[in-house]
């Protein structure tokens, strides 16, 4: 049985949007949105990826958060962090993240702590392994700098379970 489910800002809420800014930012996360991931197929045999809004969504689609945000400040921002949590119902995609000049680092903990991907590792009984997508919990971006009126977008790709 194929289950649908209805997708709107609340599904974006479910992965709120955690924001940690030097104590003087106005930077001001414009919008977030989900969409879904459409890969289009030619007759040549190219494909191209195409992002349509998400009104609804079947288990194994693939979805697409995206934050688009804006420094409306008068001043240069530095080491602006973002991060996202991935929602509960979805596991995150490899090799997904859109990083306008961020660093990235991802979470396995809940947000208690951070690593690059390729230092992304979990306690498995005795032993110490890389972490599989399926584990990754959070999403995180920082921008060394960010000035005003710039404007930059993050985004990652998951599956709804």
């Amino acid at each position: 049985m194929l289950k649908v489910f209805p997708i709107s800002l609340c599904l974006l809420g479910a992965s709120a949007l955690v924001t940690t800014l030097p104590a003087s930012a106005d930077v001001l996360v414009s919008t977030g949105t989900v969409e879904k991931v459409m890969t289009m197929e030619y007759e040549d045999g190219s494909t191209e990826t195409e992002y349509v809004p998400a009104s609804d969504a079947a288990s194994g689609e693939e979805l697409a958060y995206v934050v688009s945000f804006r420094n409306e400040g008068a001043k240069t921002e530095d080491g602006v962090v973002m991060t996202v949590p991935v929602p509960a119902d979805m596991v995150y995609v490899e090799d997904s993240v859109i990083a306008d000049d961020a660093d990235v680092d991802f979470s396995v903990d809940g947000g208690k702590s951070f690593a690059p991907r390729e230092g992304l590792t979990v306690a498995d009984g005795e032993e110490i392994r890389m972490a599989s997508a399926s584990e990754i919990t959070h999403v995180r971006w920082t921008f060394a700098r960010v000035t005003p009126g710039e404007e930059g977008m993050l985004a990652f790709h998951a599956i709804l379970n």
